[in-house]
């Protein structure tokens, strides 16, 4: 009900920040599960031509602040030239009395998701989305020293984020101990290619035209540069597969890591867009384990309710099953 009214409230502003446009009328309006208002806005009859964003939490308005500041920076970088058209153009920012909020130039296109029932989502939709965040990737990529800062950083901060509070003695944080020190492992003294990331590269963050191609890329609260793009390029695969079972991220993290086979069209892509094969690389182990350690930590730190019933119950279906495969 809160999320409701608050959705309300944020169609009710919308009209008024964007006051010097005329003639726009609220298209669409959504509330996100990370506790972000969504309204888009235009003519009548006509796409959308801004999209308003409003926290509705502290969490997501921590969220706003730092995709601000991802965007501006990816913006700036005269690396990417005219890819940058597909990522959100922020025109304004600023409060309507207590709430903050920022408004983007519309990116045309639908949501990438509803492809997910052909073919679960595979072949050349997400072939076609590889190559797009690889440009990304490839523009930006630098090899980089794996020491004791960047294993901290990998390992450790998240570790951290999972449990602010630390963790009691038990089989839990033995085997959180067991994985910071298998990745530090597996980080020291490596030299590793990194990038930009999105790091929440789906197909529910692409927008696309009706012949298929990619015309924007969402969300990008959770991108930061000096990453590995394998980040991006497991995504992609394991949340479709997510999308098309039902399964959770952890239980198919779980599975991937038993069976420890990709599937050859997954396979391909990885070894196409993936940056960490060859002599001296990562194995197929630790990559799986750095990328999902980096995706339930940004998960955990986007829930307001840590600690409630519904985080332990997400904790319990996709941290806790990783962990007891250590």
């Amino acid at each position: 009900m809160q999320t409701r009214s608050r959705l309300t409230e944020a169609c009710r502003l919308a009209p008024a920040i964007l006051a010097d446009e005329t003639d726009l009328v609220v298209s669409n309006a959504q509330a996100t599960s990370t506790g972000m208002a969504i309204v888009s806005m235009g003519p009548t009859g006509g796409f959308p031509r801004f999209v308003l964003k409003m926290p509705m939490t502290p969490q997501a308005e921590e969220a706003l602040r730092r995709e601000s500041r991802v965007l501006a920076n990816l913006h700036a970088d005269e690396r990417l030239g005219d890819w940058r058209q597909l990522i959100p153009r922020p025109i304004t920012q600023g409060t309507a009395g207590r709430w903050v909020y920022r408004v983007d130039a519309a990116l045309p296109g639908a949501p990438g998701a509803d492809g997910v029932a052909r073919d679960g989502g595979r072949g050349p939709m997400q072939k076609t989305a590889a190559e797009t965040i690889h440009f990304l990737h490839r523009a930006t990529t630098r090899t980089v020293h794996g020491d004791r800062a960047l294993a901290e950083r990998w390992v450790d901060a998240r570790l951290h984020d999972l449990w602010p509070r630390g963790l009691r003695r038990g089989s839990l944080r033995s085997r959180c101990t067991r994985l910071r020190d298998e990745l530090h492992g597996a980080v020291l003294g490596r030299a590793l290619r990194t990038s930009w990331v999105h790091g929440d590269f789906w197909l529910g963050n692409l927008l696309l035209s009706q012949d298929g191609s990619i015309r924007g890329i969402v969300d990008w609260d959770a991108a930061s540069p000096d990453e590995l793009a394998l980040h991006d390029v497991m995504h992609l695969l394991l949340y479709t597969r997510r999308m098309g079972t039902g399964q959770e991220l952890g239980l198919i993290v779980r599975n991937q890591l038993r069976d420890a086979a990709w599937p050859d069209h997954e396979l391909a892509l990885l070894e196409r867009y993936g940056a960490w094969c060859g002599d001296g690389a990562l194995s197929d182990r630790h990559a799986l384990l750095l990328y999902w350690l980096r995706q339930v930590a940004a998960h955990a730190r986007q829930q307001s309710g840590r600690g409630g019933p519904r985080y332990r119950l997400w904790e319990r279906r996709n941290v806790r099953p990783v962990l007891a495969e250590l």
